[in-house]
């Protein structure tokens, strides 16, 4: 052999072994920093699900920008691509940074999408110009378009998303996690330099200057790609909406539906993809959607853990369909087109499940919507008609009845269940409901507030979590019975039901970030207005309570914490360092913190609990609930309370006295208090959440909410 081929030959054979290398590293960082940023502006947004799908907004515009960078620079010369690409990650590492969570603000996809670019864009579109960029290399270098690098890309993403909730989120803090990011955004940009010197001395010049090769593509196509790609978008984005509206938007709700979805694009573009499974995957999207549609109803869904294997297996199913749909599809040339409109088809996914279906639908009717239209879709193929014009048009055609079906079912739900509003934005779904004596206020799977309509004295009456026997309720009273005037402050407004509290000389302060929240308590409840005419000052105020409570001058009695997203509390409400702004505005001789902590999944007492500890306050734990021999039918009261848990929060002395005011049973033997407090010294500081260390798996019963 020559020994001056033995570099080159050397450089050749070392090619693969970098782009395998370097091609799921990218992805991997791209898919880590996700959860990263969404957890960094959940306080700003107030905590919702709709954070979440700006952060996916987002995350499919960098990747359709990577990839469009990615097909236009592979067009020129090796020498401009290394030198692009080392200028892009220099401007990369220089100006990532997390964005800041000094300002809350109220929500908006456009606000999402602007502060992630900010922070985050030149190192987005690096990561993601990565695997089309080595592929069109490869490509150049006379190989077959290597697809398989689609399936590495996924495995890489897939990865990240796995590990974040269940170890990087547990055992870093975000500006650790950030750290350790940072520094490894440098292996994929030398990566990347590497593998272009590496190209340009190895490849032959004819081979660097050959035109792009020609290919025609069926009429339909490209409009094929691009629907089949948007449908499975939105489909992994219902499933998400509907798991974050019961469990809470945290990493741990998102992580399932997207996993699936990764996952489906790393099997279906291995190379091992066979027919027989996009049949199997279009008769269990069929019959598990009609499951579904028949147990659920088709927009009514209440997540347990059996819905949400459901909703999972959908997932799975419906995005298996659209991604061996698309494998069928690929072109054998034009792999940066292909690329594109799979990208371009995220964005239009992410732009329709934010902001055109909500706009359109005050439900969430996005999942089942994708699913019929996949499902359609692959009907269209399994009977031989693969023409993609054909598939588009038939899909669509079969999607509109039921599109008109769902329609119908909504109205037709509204009207027999005495719905008065449905309403839905980037903070979620409310919906208002009336009978022939009460009007009860809930948020997609959660019951927030209702009010009794029998007659005047009834209206006054709390209810639900709020009633005279519970935690907030017996403190309230108690508080009331020491003092001629009270100023309370509550984060979370609901339907104001502890308004119906406040008497002549009281002040309450309700803070909400939701303007709908706010609009919905002052028309379809009467709790604030009632509580004025008794001369009560009830301020409504439309902030983060966090921040609100920050700036504010006013000194408080009490301040309450019952703000919900889900089945669970946001939790920068729930850090050392929220408390340290709640304590400093409240009364210093005797003021209390309550933290409103029913939950069907989620066990809160522990974290509180430790995190008050370390700010040498104590905290006690209240269950209230109704004994069982009375809740019977026709023993039942309309002010019996909901089984109700709060956390009191206050100085270490006043604890005996709390404890004295919830006896063991009460109201002759109908309630129930049972209190919990901790005697050990000892401070578990893996439990003290922090701005910068919270993770929702210290409080989520994962196991529980599966298997309920």
């Amino acid at each position: 052999m020559n020994d001056s081929n033995r570099p080159k030959n050397f450089l050749t054979q070392a090619l693969p072994v970098l782009v395998i290398a370097a091609v799921p590293l990218a992805a991997f960082l791209a898919f880590a920093i996700q959860p990263i940023m969404g957890k960094r502006l959940l306080p700003i947004y107030g905590g919702t699900s709709g954070t979440w799908l700006g952060c996916m907004v987002y995350f499919q515009f960098a990747l359709l920008l990577g990839y469009s960078w990615a097909a236009w620079l592979v067009r020129k010369t090796p020498l401009f691509q290394m030198t692009a690409t080392m200028v892009l990650a220099v401007i990369a590492v220089a100006t990532f940074h997390l964005p800041s969570a000094e300002t809350a603000e109220a929500a908006g996809i456009g606000r999402v999408v602007w502060r992630l670019a900010f922070a985050s864009l030149p190192a987005m579109v690096l990561l993601f110009s990565t695997s089309p960029l080595l592929t069109g290399w490869l490509r150049r270098r006379g190989e077959e378009v290597p697809y398989y690098l689609y399936a590495l890309s996924n495995a890489g993403s897939l990865i990240a998303l796995l590990l974040y909730p269940f170890v990087i989120e547990t055992s870093l803090g975000l500006n650790d996690q950030s750290s350790f990011w940072h520094g490894g955004l440098l292996l994929p940009a030398a990566g990347l330099a590497t593998a272009g010197y590496i190209f340009k001395h190895t490849t032959t010049a004819a081979a660097q200057e050959a035109p792009e090769p020609v290919e025609a593509l069926a009429p339909g196509t490209v409009v094929l790609w691009l629907f089949l790609s948007a449908a499975t978008c939105v489909g992994m984005l219902g499933a998400t909406y509907h798991l974050t509206a019961e469990i809470g938007s945290s990493p741990i709700a998102w992580v399932g539906p997207f996993g699936v979805y990764l996952f489906s694009f790393m099997v279906t573009f291995s190379g091992r993809w066979r027919r027989w499974m996009t049949m199997t995957s279009i008769v269990v999207l069929a019959l598990s959607l009609t499951l579904f549609m028949v147990v659920k109803g088709f927009t009514a869904v209440t997540v347990n853990g059996s819905t949400a294997w459901c909703l999972l297996l959908l997932t799975a199913s419906g995005s298996f369909l659209g991604n061996a749909l698309l494998h069928s599809l690929r072109p054998a040339q034009r792999f940066e087109r292909f690329y594109l409109v799979l990208a371009a088809g995220g964005v239009l996914g992410g732009l329709l499940s934010s902001t055109v279906i909500p706009s359109i639908f005050n439900r969430p009717i996005e999942f089942e919507l994708a699913s019929v239209a996949l499902l359609a879709a692959g009907i269209v193929w399994l009977t031989g008609r693969r023409e993609p014009s054909v598939v588009l048009v038939i899909a669509t055609v079969l999607v509109i009845p039921v599109l008109g079906v769902g329609i119908h079912q909504a109205h037709r739900e509204s009207v027999d269940n005495g719905n008065l509003r449905h309403t839905r934005d980037l903070y979620g779904h409310i919906m208002v409901k009336t009978d022939n004596r009460s009007v009860v206020l809930s948020s997609d799977t959660t019951t927030h507030g209702s009010q009794l309509t029998m007659d005047a004295a009834a209206r006054r009456r709390p209810t639900l979590y709020f009633t005279e026997s519970t935690g907030i309720g017996r403190v309230l009273e108690k508080l009331h019975a020491s003092r001629p005037a009270m100023n309370v402050g509550v984060i979370g407004l609901g339907s104001g039901t502890l308004a119906a509290y406040a008497r002549t000389g009281d002040t309450y302060d309700f803070f909400d970030i939701d303007p709908k929240s706010i609009r919905v308590a002052q028309e379809n409840f009467t709790y604030i207005v009632d509580a004025r005419a008794t001369g009560a000052r009830i301020n409504l105020i439309q902030r983060d309570g966090r921040k609100a409570l920050d700036d504010a001058k006013t000194n408080y009695d009490i301040i309450v914490i019952d703000a919900f997203t889900g089945d669970g509390v946001p939790s920068h409400l729930l850090t050392r360092e929220a408390m340290g702004i709640y304590t400093r505005r409240l009364n210093s001789k005797d003021g209390m913190l309550i933290v409103h902590a029913s939950s069907r999944y989620s066990h809160f007492y522990p974290v509180v609990e430790a995190t008050a500890r370390s700010l040498n306050l104590a905290a006690i734990a209240v269950h209230t609930e109704i004994k069982k021999d009375v809740t019977e039918p026709g023993k039942e009261r309309d002010w019996d309370p909901t089984p109700t848990d709060y956390i009191i929060i206050s100085k270490p002395e006043q604890t005996k006295d709390l404890i004295t005011w919830f006896p063991d049973e009460e109201d002759n033997g109908r309630v129930k208090h049972t209190v919990n407090t901790v005697t050990s010294p000892l401070v578990n500081s893996q439990l003290i959440w922090t701005d910068d260390r919270n993770a929702a798996i210290d409080v989520l019963e994962l196991g529980r909410f599966l298997t309920d």
